[in-house]
This record gives C-alpha cells, structure tokens and sequence, in this order.
C-alpha cells in the first residue's frame, strides 16, 4: 500500500468517525439515539454520558486519524469496532438484518485497519 492509499484509507476512515460522532452529537435526534441505548440496558444519565462519550471519542479518532496515524490507534479503533459490533449484536441483533447493512459494513472497516496497520511507518 502506497502512501497515497494510506491517506486515502486514512481520510475514508475519518470521514466515517468524524460523521459518526458529528450525528450523535446532535444531529441524528437525540431521543432516537436515547432509545436505542435503553435496548442495550442504559437510562437517564448513564445513557447521555454514554452517548457523549462515545461520540467525543469518535470524533477523537476522527481526527487521530488524519493527524496521528499509528498501529497503536488502529489497534483500538479495530477494538472498539467489536465492542460496538458485539454490543449491537446483543442488543440490537437486528441491525445485522437491516437492508442498508449499519453492522456489516463494520467487517470492511475492520479489513481496512488490518491493512493501515500491516503497512503503517512502511515506505511505499
């Protein structure tokens, strides 16, 4: 992988966490977001500092990605990618049926990292 692909990889990858945290933060509406949590077992106050969080830490990676690429942070997003998949897996199952596929585009993004990863401080 070249270093034109590495920041082509690395620019789709934080298109999807800067839009992911940008629509938790308020532009998907917050009670839809609030009821999906309430499914995963989370209310009230855990379930807002839940939501914050997560999406802040999206948008975190968001921007570690355009400006500090580095195995380490492709470790913890491929991580945190499962964590959410198996979190959505039990509480939302679901959305592994869905038409537009919000899970299973998670197995390309995890490919994706796998690659960012492998080729990451190499020289093209």
């Amino acid at each position: 992988m070249g270093k034109t692909d590495q920041r082509a990889a690395r620019l789709s990858l934080a298109v999807v966490w800067l839009a992911t945290g940008a629509l938790s933060l308020g532009i998907y509406p917050q009670a839809g977001s609030l009821l999906l949590l309430e499914r995963v077992g989370l209310q009230g106050d855990a379930a807002l500092f839940a939501l914050y969080l997560a999406a802040s830490m999206d948008v975190a990676l968001g921007l570690l990605t355009l400006f500090a690429p580095r195995k380490a942070l492709w470790q913890f997003q491929a991580a945190l990618i499962v964590v959410y998949t198996l979190v959505i897996s039990i509480g939302l199952p679901e959305f592994w049926l869905h038409p537009f596929g919000p899970v299973l585009k998670n197995l390309p993004i995890l490919v994706l990292l796998g690659l960012l990863h492998k080729y990451e401080g190499k020289p093209s």
